[in-house]
């Protein structure tokens, strides 16, 4: 299978499994770097890539099993059974096999097998992220309180309260909007993209602007109990938050 990926609007040169990885080792590909090869519909950026289930290859993935075929894990070609070195539920090609075994001795993410965030990653990602929303928050907060102060100064005191409930909508919607844009448009907020974690639905799917507004309300909820929806994470196969529980999302971590 042969990869390309776009560089200042150009399409390169086609690449090869082991040349696509090196790319991506040396950084000339990222999680935002769009990608292409032979039986996608269309370019996509390398994290949505890689996120996505082949769920177009699954009824030819079913009818090659029944036919006593597997594909490689590193590079999709189907053969028989025999041919292949089984690994776990991973199936390896020989022409692929030093690549896979290499793979397996450095410690990385194997192919077809998701890399689930641990707690502490995300506990990262969060301070982050809460880091960005805190700066804007405390801007809000200092042109609210120029407000106070004169009305303070003007014994308004119905108006300072006023100014203070539309400060707390305002923070309100700029969390929402924060959270909804970017996981709706990238998978992944700034303090997950520092951190090279996406979020996905369970099936691989990426998720949509409604499921993002869903999981940023639902995570209010994980808050609200003594934090313990976060805690859930550190004692899941799959890390789940509660949040995550509750709109059938996984966080992974990539490349």
């Amino acid at each position: 299978m042969k990869w390309f990926y776009a560089a200042e609007g150009e399409s390169s040169a086609p690449l090869t499994e082991a040349d696509f990885q090196a790319k991506i080792e040396d950084g000339t590909i990222t999680a935002d770097t769009l990608v292409w090869h032979e039986g996608m519909a269309e370019w996509e950026a390398y994290a949505s890539a890689m996120a996505r289930p082949a769920a177009e290859d699954a009824n030819e993935r079913v009818e090659e099993e029944s036919d006593g075929l597997q594909p490689c894990c590193e590079c999709g070609t189907s053969s028989p059974v025999d041919d292949l070195i089984r690994y776990e539920n991973s199936y390896v090609c020989a022409n692929c096999k030093t690549l896979f075994f290499q793979r397996l001795e450095e410690g990385a993410a194997l192919p077809g097998v998701l890399e689930y965030g641990g707690f502490w990653i995300r506990v990262g990602a969060k301070i982050i992220d809460g880091l960005l929303l805190g700066a804007v928050s405390l801007l809000l907060s200092f042109v609210a309180g120029m407000f106070n102060f004169t009305a303070t100064a003007n014994d308004a005191t119905g108006t300072a309260f006023a100014v203070q409930m539309v400060l707390w909508v305002i923070q309100m919607l700029v969390g929402l909007s924060y959270t909804v844009f970017f996981l709706g448009r990238y998978a992944a907020t700034p303090g997950k993209m520092a951190c090279k974690l996406t979020v996905i639905r369970s099936d691989g799917a990426p998720i949509t602007y409604s499921r993002a507004a869903g999981r940023h309300f639902a995570e209010m909820l994980s808050g609200l109990l003594l934090n313990i929806g976060y805690l859930m994470a550190a004692f899941d196969d799959e890390k789940r938050t509660l949040h995550d529980r509750i709109c059938d999302t996984r966080v992974i971590r990539i490349q």
